[in-house]
């Protein structure tokens, strides 16, 4: 957004439509340079996760036999991302 700055008038004053049209000056020495700055800004964010969870019991060797009680096996993965553009 532009801004414009009047040095020589007093804050407490308020400028109606009249008055603010009639506003001239400015850094004139910019004048017919075109744009001073081109700002460009390119922002690529991608997350890309694979999760891969294997839980073995008893890898394939060995028995679990009468009397043992219920096999209990927990997992809990858990995966975050985040992607985050501050300008």
């Amino acid at each position: 957004m532009s801004t414009i700055t009047i040095q020589n008038l007093a804050q407490s004053r308020e400028l109606d439509h009249k008055s603010m049209a009639a506003v001239r000056g400015g850094n004139s020495w910019l004048k017919g340079l075109g744009p001073v700055a081109n700002v460009n800004i390119g922002i690529s964010q991608n997350i890309n996760q694979l999760q891969n969870v294997e839980v073995n019991a008893l890898n394939n060797v060995g028995v679990i036999g009468a009397g043992f009680g219920p096999l209990k096996l927990e997992a809990n993965p858990k995966q975050f991302a985040s992607a985050v553009a501050v300008l």
